[in-house]
């Protein structure tokens, strides 16, 4: 590489702008990989603050769309990531923190020369903090856990714009809110109060609206330097100023202490809770035109717990233990073990050759041998090797209704996605119970975690089928019933292949009691299950 290569296509506003129009920018991939480029140049040359100001901000808008595009590739995808997705995640980062030193590089300047304006100054912060927000952002989207790099980051600058006293000065920021105006204090409680919502619980479409919440009313909290009162209308989040861990609600003390007093957000949420209740659309307030009912309702009540409430109240108590559980993943897999190593068929198969087959396998082997299942294994692709495979994940607490479960990433055999459908057997388990995948996350240790809650009911393995009007005979799918549980006035439901939902529509059922159910309330849906009350057929 020569001495021209190293220098930036640009060191003015004027040749950035002409670099932009000459460039191709379509291609998301490619265009990140141009504006990754010129990034480090210019952060290696240098450029005086305001014409590197400049550039930063006709560059900023381009950056961000490439960026949501390149997104694509990694949010929401199983975990943990194949190399591909994990590549594209890993130089977003990389996009973002060439973009956040370039900012850095600006303030240090400004700050050493003492001549910038607060005005100046807290755009510059603004920016930083808008771009660790973007960073966050995508860490969550990704499946991981944000560092404590990330928070240590945000707590020095936030330090560094206290000190100056230009955490309220307000500035514009088109790109990422239009026409309301912003502050550096405002942004960096949004990363605040995004947390504290855990967002490896949320789906991705309620992750897109818990974002824009946060960015929407964190202008209404206020950072203090004391204690509110214990009357105070909400529980305000701590702040440890020298740590690398977000806000929460761990009491805290020293001079590093701060508190996110969100009283002004109770009111607003409250009053838009009421008027949800009250049947007023979402989009009336302000909420989104994206946001439907009911599910918007839920996840305001959820954000209003987490922010002014002191978080989400457990149903029940969690234990901490060390202790292994059985996991089984995929909806083959989990009918295999159910069925006492039988795996899914039609009903009525006759295959008798493949039959006499698997009796001599299993009579000599105590196993069927690893191949695909004729006809119908090629038709689903099913392998049995799959299917046999049972998990060992070590449990970091317990409680009557959920498992926390971790492996290191290295003995992954299986990807895990966000409301997929597993089967558990924890040591006070005397046989594999159902549950769903409420949250994963990829933590800095390089470990995968999950959030298992467990469905009441032990289940039962039947094939089912929709009995349609037109006469139509659909092929049997594999299904499970979970009977009612009076103690925790859990009623009967059926898990069935996801769609399979509709009012009233009638299943046929084999191998249950119940040859035709009525499907009633669909009660939780996820990837690859809907989970249904039912009532019996005469």
């Amino acid at each position: 590489m020569n001495a021209g290569e190293l220098r930036p296509a640009f060191v003015t506003a004027d040749q950035c702008r002409q670099w932009m129009a000459a460039t191709p920018l379509g291609n998301a991939v490619q265009a990140l990989s141009h504006l990754l480029r010129q990034l480090n140049l210019l952060n290696r040359s240098n450029i005086q603050p305001q014409e590197r100001l400049a550039i930063l901000e006709i560059l900023r808008k381009p950056l961000l769309q490439a960026q949501e595009e390149g997104a694509k590739r990694f949010i929401g995808k199983p975990l943990p990531l194949v190399p591909p997705e994990q590549a594209a995640f890993d130089s977003a980062q990389a996009v973002w923190q060439a973009l956040l030193k370039g900012y850095g590089r600006c303030i240090e300047i400004e700050i050493a020369d003492a001549a910038g304006a607060g005005s100046q100054l807290a755009l510059l912060f603004q920016r930083a903090f808008a771009t660790l927000a973007a960073a966050q952002l995508d860490t969550y989207r990704a499946g991981f856990e944000p560092s404590p790099q990330h928070w240590q980051a945000l707590h020095k600058l936030y330090v560094s714009a206290e000190s100056i006293g230009i955490v309220n000065v307000e500035v514009e920021d088109t790109v990422r809110q239009g026409k309301a105006p912003s502050t550096p204090g405002a942004v960096y409680s949004e990363v605040m109060l995004l947390h504290a919502t855990s967002p490896h619980e949320l789906s991705s479409r309620h992750l897109h609206w818990v974002t824009r919440w946060s960015r929407r009313w964190s202008r209404k909290a206020r950072i203090v330097g004391a204690v509110p009162p214990l009357d105070a209308e909400a529980v305000p989040l701590h702040l440890d100023l020298a740590s690398g861990r977000p806000a929460g609600y761990q009491p805290i003390a020293g001079p590093n202490a701060r508190w996110m007093d969100t009283a002004p957000v109770r009111r607003s949420l409250k009053k838009r809770l009421s008027l949800l209740e009250k049947g007023t659309p979402p989009t009336e307030l302000q909420l989104g035109d994206d946001c439907t009912q009911p599910a918007c309702g839920q996840v305001l009540r959820h954000v209003y717990q987490c922010w002014c409430r002191g978080g989400v109240n457990r149903q029940h108590e969690r234990t901490a233990t060390d202790a292994n559980c059985a996991v089984v993943l995929g909806v083959e897999a989990i009918y295999f073990h159910l069925a006492g190593g039988q795996p899914f068929r039609q009903p009525g198969y006759s295959d008798d050759e493949a039959l006499r087959r698997e009796r001599d396998e299993m009579a000599t082997f105590g196993s069927l041998a690893p191949r695909s299942l004729g006809a119908l294994g090629l038709q689903h692709g099913y392998r049995i090797e799959e299917w046999s495979v049972v998990e060992e994940w070590q449990m970091i607490d317990e409680s009557a209704t959920g498992i926390h479960a971790v492996r290191p990433l290295g003995e992954a055999a299986d990807r895990v996605g966000q409301r997929q459908l597993v089967a558990v057997q924890p040591p006070s388990a005397a046989a594999l119970l159902i549950g769903s995948l409420r949250w994963r996350m990829v933590t800095g240790d390089s470990r995968l975690h999950v959030g298992i809650q467990i469905l009441p009911g032990r289940p039962e393995p039947v094939a089912v089928r929709p009995v349609e009007l037109s006469g139509v005979r659909e092929p049997y799918r594999p299904a499970f019933l979970l009977p009612a549980v009076a103690a925790i006035g859990s009623v009967a439901t059926i898990i069935t292949p996801p769609g399979y939902f509709r009012a009233g529509r009638i299943l046929e059922s084999v191998g249950s009691q119940m040859p035709r159910i009525r499907l009633l309330h669909l009660l939780d849906r996820g990837i690859d299950f809907d989970r249904v009350s039912f009532e019996p057929v005469s």
